[in-house]
């Protein structure tokens, strides 16, 4: 029997009544047992069909008791002597916590109490028993379906039989378990049921029965069948009947501490070094970081992860979301454990995930995986008017991309963003084709349909619900609402630079309209967002700021960086002070400093870009190491980053993971994080840049046949770049050279904790001659221009 709780609002609940006569253990002799069912509060429903069964010899009854969130229940029970209560279920019906990352009343960790029993006596006294998480209560079907790595991990095992007192310790495909009370030997007037006063969601009761010690009294009572209790539960129910509250408390508190470090991540997972990987077959641009455990854990982490990426577009051309065989820690409701070969969103390609992913994978050189899906992006977009299907208000809609590229649905048609970032794709693989004057024209109806499907929308603002200069845009980055700052600045970009490709094929009217629509959008995006906040300033509005920890305000942060540059002067000037208090405000209100994981992608990654643009290199620091250690667990070994990761809120001394490996958006972000971290900036190609910026914890970055985009005599060309950063108490050393001669190159070496002198940086054995000490973010900087030449 399988019985759920409606969300939220019910505990499904059965009382059954074993009696005998007074003096006689109904379990020791079968012929003197008696099995009396209790009605629920709304009485036993025949026509439901309540059925019988029977779990490990202990029989329950089908029935619903209703109980509202943070309330309780009273069952009364007549006065009758108990010997045994049994009771089924022992689950939890807990919301998703994907949107609430900082509500400890969303979040679940071993030790929460999740409720209590509470048995009143007939002479006046009460007794209470916690449903403490990993002790008097567990999740059921999530660790049936997520059941990894229990059957593998004797130390979970060990730790989950030692502190459960539930039977069995281990995932039930019904997701029920047995408890058993033993209460004082007094008459009991009744039986309270409580809901957490601090969580949302409600504890889960399929069935309880008694073993009563004399003839029943309770009115209403059902007789029905006997059972028999198995010999493995007989044993289970008298040695680990539920906990009264104040008993055994230190040595239950040490064996749930036990539990928490055999199911959880922690700081003591992560000791010495980790040996440098790279996937088998890899080809692709090396790296090197070297100072602590998270430095070798990140390099490992991009060789695996740019492989990765690089699998998810196939021989077709589709762009394949999710990892195909990945596993999945359980959704956003996981709790620690996981399934492997989940392949989430592997049938589906969303454009987000793709446009973020085809990005990198451009930046990295994969121009033929890119231009192949590429093709497969601009098919999609055509679906939009071929099928009648998808017409709004019977209008046929012009091509774009929505959610979900290959499985079009029309209430998703205003995705912006993700139609921004696939067409900010064409741009970043248009700049790297060795033929995209000839790539371009034969596409050009297609692309230029990306762009002019933004000026549509403004066009057609009765269809579309664009309105006082910005766009509507549904879907995560609006939080499901109308309009999203993060998808109104990545369009504006995208319309920028595909007025760029325009112009290079003398599409001068349509490059004219996007620049035109994107000056408009850029003074709307101000008007529109910007409000004045009574600590910070002017700040990024909250308001339909999407994603956990609402981060879609770093939006126009971290866009620049796939558009103008790594530089702090490559951002808009006039925002500036805008994206700062928006930053500090983030971290001002999120705990502890360097984990926004709840999403790794639109989490970790945006704050992390973030970070690093902004030079704040202490906070950066701890950024990236909290990246590696969401991203890597040592018991494991697996280097993918993870959808997501929920943290301990009242310690955070605890993490796990949640969602699939390999989410694309996830790990596309965290690459370009690392991306700019190694600071290779060929953003724009006429202008070539260097701004590595190394982890204050961390004393070497190297890099190895690392592609560089760069402008030579009015031609594109592709070279490759080699470096080698040293940091020690002496100042940091460069050594850099690269297969083509890029001629002069402006860089900057840091950071500094301290004002240095400009004689402590040396480049190639010398030290760089007009080398200027600045200072932003946080820290010093050596700044100066000098020539890479070709590798000898």
């Amino acid at each position: 029997m399988k019985i759920k709780a409606s969300f939220f609002t019910k505990i499904c609940f059965v009382l059954f009544v074993i009696a005998a006569p007074a003096g006689q253990s109904v379990l020791a002799d079968d012929s003197q047992e008696k099995y009396v069912a209790l009605p629920p509060a709304n009485g036993l429903d025949e026509e439901n069909n309540q059925a019988m069964v029977n779990s490990y010899g202990v029989p329950f009854l089908e029935g619903t008791l209703p109980i509202e969130e943070r309330g309780t229940t009273r069952v009364d029970l007549g006065g009758n002597q108990v010997k045994r209560i049994f009771l089924l279920g022992m689950t939890y019906n807990k919301p998703r916590p994907w949107s609430h990352p900082r509500d400890s009343s969303m979040r679940f960790f071993v030790g929460d109490e999740l409720g209590k029993i509470r048995l009143d006596y007939a002479d006046g006294s009460t007794q209470t028993f916690p449903l403490v998480l990993g002790e008097g209560i567990w999740w059921g079907l999530l660790f049936y379906e997520n059941p990894e790595p229990f059957p593998t991990d004797a130390r979970l095992r060990e730790a989950l039989t030692n502190s459960l007192r539930l039977y069995p310790p281990a995932p039930v495909e019904d997701g029920n378990y047995v408890a058993v009370i033993i209460p004082r030997p007094v008459p009991i007037v009744s039986i309270t049921l409580e809901a957490p006063l601090l969580k949302h969601g409600v504890p889960v009761f399929n069935g309880i029965t008694i073993e009563s010690a004399e003839n029943n009294k309770i009115a209403g009572a059902v007789d029905l069948p006997h059972g028999s209790l198995s010999p493995e539960f007989e044993k289970f129910a008298g040695e680990k009947s539920l906990r009264p509250l104040g008993e055994d408390e230190a040595a239950a508190r040490s064996r749930l501490e036990d539990l928490k470090y055999a199911l959880y991540t922690s700081d003591e997972n992560f000791k010495g070094q980790v040996t440098a990987e790279m996937p088998p077959g890899y080809s692709g641009p090396q790296v090197s970081f070297q100072g602590n455990i998270f430095a070798g854990i990140l390099a490992n982490a991009f060789h695996y992860n740019l492989q990765d990426m690089l699998a998810k577009v196939d021989d077709t051309g589709m762009y394949h979301t999710s990892t195909e065989g990945a596993l999945s820690g359980g959704g956003y409701n996981g709790f620690g454990t996981f399934r492997t070969n989940a392949s989430t969103y592997y049938d589906t390609s969303w454009s987000r995930d793709m446009g973020r992913s085809l990005q990198e994978l451009a930046e990295f050189g994969y121009t033929n995986k890119v231009a192949r899906c590429a093709d497969y992006c601009l098919r999609m977009a055509r679906l939009w008017e071929e099928d009648p299907t998808l017409k709004i208000n019977g209008v046929v809609i012009p091509r774009h991309w929505c959610r979900m590229i290959n499985q079009p649905i029309k209430d998703q048609c205003y995705e912006n963003d993700g139609h921004a970032l696939t067409t900010l794709s064409l741009y970043k693989l248009w700049q790297r084709l060795p033929n995209r004057d000839e790539w371009l024209r034969s596409r050009w109806v297609d692309v230029k349909g990306a762009g002019d499907w933004i000026l549509w929308q403004f066009d057609h603002p009765e269809i579309s619900g664009a309105a006082n200069g910005v766009l509507h845009t549904t879907g995560e980055s609006a939080a499901g609402g109308e309009r999203s700052l993060y998808a109104d600045y990545v369009c504006m970009e995208a319309l920028q630079g595909l007025a760029q490709m325009a112009d290079s094929i003398g599409e001068t009217a349509s490059a004219a309209q996007w620049r035109e629509r994107a000056g408009k959008m850029r003074a709307a995006i101000e008007s529109q967002y910007v409000v004045t906040d009574p600590k910070y300033g002017r700040t990024w509005t909250l308001d339909h700021a999407g994603w956990p920890d609402r981060v879609t305000m770093l939006g126009p942060l971290i866009f620049p960086a796939d558009y103008r540059g790594f530089a702090p002067e490559d951002d808009d000037p006039a925002l500036r002070p805008v994206n700062e208090a928006t930053y500090q405000r983030f971290i001002d209100t999120h705990h502890p400093l360097g984990f926004y994981g709840t999403a790794m992608g639109y989490g970790q990654g945006f704050v992390t870009q973030s970070a690093l643009l902004l030079d704040r290199m202490k906070d950066a620091t701890q950024m990236l190491d909290w990246t590696a250690k969401q991203i890597y667990d040592p018991r494991f070994g697996c280097y993918i980053v993870p959808e997501g990761c929920q943290i301990d809120p009242t310690s955070g001394r605890f993490w796990f993971r949640t969602g699939d490996l390999g989410n694309g958006v996830q790990e596309a972000e965290i690459m370009k994080a690392l991306r700019i971290m190694i600071g290779v900036d060929d953003t724009q190609p006429d202008r070539l840049q260097f701004y590595p910026r190394m982890p204050y914890d961390w004393n070497e970055m190297a890099v190895e046949k690392y592609p560089v985009l760069f402008e030579h005599s009015g031609k594109m060309e592709a070279a490759f770049l080699r470096y080698k950063l040293e940091r020690s108490a002496e100042g940091m050393s460069l050594e850099i050279a690269a297969d083509k001669d890029f001629g002069p190159v402006v860089m900057r070496l840091g950071p500094f904790e301290k004002q240095p002198e400009a004689s402590d940086i040396r480049v190639n054995g010398q030290n760089p001659t007009g080398a200027l000490v600045e200072h932003s973010g946080d820290s010093w900087w050596v700044k100066f221009t000098t020539s890479i030449g070709t590798i000898e």
